[in-house]
């Protein structure tokens, strides 16, 4: 039996790179208000949040 692959989704492979750089968190959060200003989708937005929270242990 071949090896099963294993594929993380974008949001786990965003996570897993802002866990290990969390000094670029300030600037990711501000392109995404930026971006947010511009094309005012909420969405987007919410999600970006979302995904910060998570590397920040607010949400599991």
């Amino acid at each position: 039996m071949a090896d099963k692959h294993i594929y993380k989704t974008l949001d786990e492979s965003e996570e897993t790179y802002y866990r290990s750089h969390p000094d670029e968190i300030d600037e990711y959060l501000a392109t995404a208000f930026e971006e947010y200003a511009k094309d005012g989708c909420t969405a987007a937005l919410l999600a970006q949040l979302r995904m910060i929270a998570r590397v920040k242990g607010v949400l599991y």
